[in-house]
């Protein structure tokens, strides 16, 4: 009996052993005191009787408690008190502290620490709440298991001590990443604001070019790539393969509206090789010649990293080309004349554009910037790509408007892309639309696709606001003119699509950031 009963004693002490892990993690002040930051935080997890689970910031420059939260029973939401502590208890790093300072008062606490890191300084002027602070993230759990730590400027923290908005593969997964642009900027992406009035992500379709009434710089080129940080971090541009198998930045296949081409207007850029590409000029939307040229992908990925953007890449494989009813060129890849092998042949050739991207990227240490928009399934890639090196990038689905299992495409994304998907393109043009419409699944009704997305993934959906590119109305890839039929097609509506029930946290890709911006702005001040 003796025996029997420390055995339950050593058991039970066992079960109340603590159990620590540290991480490293960059915090942004910049971040941390921006206007439209959340200081919403807490813990999630399972905690037994006598048990906790602590969670300690600490700022490594000054080894001073920075901030501490203490779950002492399980939730399921984000819950955690803190502790009050004396400033002389806390050591020579909180000078600045309060007398009495409670562990959870995050900002006074960062103000404290940023004027402690002044005194620090030899070189002035000092820039305050703008530096990064290198942080120790200590989990303690006592016959307890965190499941989530929120904290504000880095995200939702796994028991792993990662980023969970993230692949554990991914660049933005590692909270020494935290204060870096690209994880701000996927991040915003990823975490949409239902309280706010408006909280639209803008994308710049091919950069800022559809200004000032035709004049404004040409669409992709260098300067169009980087006046797009006066207005938003994302970009979004049609990458397409040229005969020699190199990636350009274009939206037509056509070369005669984009560039000073004197050849003809069934010449494109596919069946052509770069060296008969590169010396073409780009031209302004009012046709005007420049001394701008085509970029290349490489171009592409330098401009990102320079001017600090992020890329939504548009893949423009190979396809046929369909004129009033009748297939008149790239014919092999038409699947009204030759089926499976022709979707066959627009697969492989996305997939190929999407490999190169992969590669060009990677050999830049850049795979962070990038995200795929995608009408294929996360599994389709797995055929041409690993697991691993698809786990790097993030990938925006495609509900193109013809989909009809689109419901299954979401749920397939859904089980098997995961932390890799950053957004959903929900496509729709007019009211009454079917993916605007009410439906049940699975018993749980839903008000339209947007907030189906929402509801399931907690990810916003988005759209592309097509907008008139001047009086010619609008242009496919293969640079054919078309004036937009209002009565199918209501995109260019400011107020219609802010009228869509869950519309307001659209990723929206647009050929007028400069208008979309005040859009959002204007219903930011309104109430939700």
């Amino acid at each position: 009996m003796r025996n029997y009963l420390l055995l339950i004693c050593l058991v039970y002490s066992l079960n109340l052993l603590a159990t620590v892990r540290e991480f490293p993690v960059k915090l942004s002040l910049s971040t941390m005191f921006d206007s439209h930051t959340s200081y919403e935080t807490g813990i999630k997890g399972s905690v037994n009787s006598g048990g906790k689970i602590d969670i300690k910031l600490i700022d490594k420059n000054t080894g001073t408690l920075l901030f501490q939260c203490t779950l002492n029973k399980t939730s399921t939401e984000f819950a955690g008190g803190g502790q009050s502590y004396a400033k002389e208890s806390l050591g020579s790093g909180a000078t600045y502290y309060p007398a009495s300072w409670n562990s959870l008062d995050l900002k006074t606490a960062l103000f404290a620490i940023d004027r402690k890191h002044y005194d620090q300084q030899t070189i002035k002027p000092y820039s305050f709440l703008s530096s990064d602070l290198e942080l120790t993230l200590k989990i303690e759990e006592v016959n307890a298991q965190m499941q989530f730590f929120k904290f504000p400027g880095v995200g939702i923290i796994d028991q792993y001590g990662g980023n969970s908005l993230f692949h554990p593969k991914h660049f933005c997964y590692n909270l020494a990443n935290a204060s870096s642009f690209v994880t701000k900027a996927w991040t915003k992406v990823k975490t949409p604001d239902m309280n706010a009035g408006s909280d639209l992500v803008i994308a710049a379709h091919r950069g800022v070019w559809g200004d000032n009434l035709g004049a404004g710089v040409p669409e992709n080129s260098i300067a169009a790539i980087k006046d797009t940080k006066k207005y938003t971090d994302v970009l979004e541009s049609d990458i397409m393969i040229t005969k020699d198998k190199q990636l350009i930045v274009s939206h037509d296949y056509s070369l005669m509206r984009l560039t000073d081409s004197s050849g003809s207007p069934r010449d494109y850029l596919f069946n052509m090789n770069l060296s008969q590409l590169k010396d073409l000029h780009l031209r302004k939307r009012d046709m005007t010649v420049t001394d701008f040229k085509y970029l290349t992908f490489d171009d592409m990925v330098d401009a990102l990293i320079k001017y600090q953007l992020v890329l939504t890449v548009d893949i423009k494989e190979i396809i046929a080309r369909r004129k009033n009813g009748v297939c008149i060129d790239n014919c092999e890849y038409d699947p009204k004349t030759h089926g499976e092998e022709a979707k066959k042949k627009i697969k492989d050739s996305w997939m190929e554009i999407m490999k190169k991207c992969i590669e060009i990227a990677a050999s830049k240490n850049a795979l962070q910037y990038l995200a795929f928009k995608l009408p294929h399934e996360y599994t389709d890639l797995l055929n041409y790509v690993s697991n691993d090196t698809l786990s790097q990038v993030l990938f925006m689905p495609v509900i193109q408007p013809t989909r009809k299992d689109y419901l299954d495409f979401i749920d397939s994304w859904i089980a098997n892309g995961g932390s890799r998907v950053l957004a959903y393109q929900t496509n729709f043009r007019i009211a009454g639309d079917k993916y605007l419409s009410a439906f049940t699944r699975n018993g749980v009704e839903y008000t339209n696709l947007l907030h189906y997305v929402y509801a399931k993934t907690g990810l916003r959906p988005g759209n592309y606001p097509e907008e008139p590119m001047g009086p010619k109305g609008i242009v496919n890839r293969w640079a054919d003119w078309m004036i937009k039929d209002l009565r199918v097609d209501w995109r260019g509506d400011y107020y219609f699509f802010m009228s869509i029930p869950y519309g307001k946290i659209m990723v929206l890709t647009t050929d007028r950031p400069d208008m979309w911006i005040k859009i959002d702005q204007m219903y930011k001040t309104k109430t939700p």
